[in-house]
């Protein structure tokens, strides 16, 4: 069975600034996985442990998917990608 987890960061279109559309992070993510895995939106580090769970015995992969429209978006992934990566 194909695994290669993913950690999907969710985001929320807030009002518009400038004429400029705004995003931000809210805190949460879910994995999933093509073996069929879904977790659902979760709390990031519970996301990141679900990650960790599922990994274990299979391939890890280090791809994440992700959408940093905003500074805030691209400095929360880099905080799941520690999460992910400390033991």
């Amino acid at each position: 069975m194909l695994h290669q987890p993913l950690i999907v960061a969710e985001i929320r279109e807030i009002d518009p600034a400038d004429g400029w559309a705004q995003y931000e992070a809210t805190g949460r993510a879910c994995v999933v996985c093509p073996c069929g895995l879904n977790t659902g939106f979760t709390g990031k580090a519970e996301a990141a442990q679900q990650y960790r769970d599922h990994a274990q015995g299979a391939h890890p992969v280090s791809a994440v998917r992700h959408h940093p429209e905003t500074a805030e978006g691209a400095a929360t992934m880099r905080d799941m990608l520690g999460e992910i990566t400390r033991d």
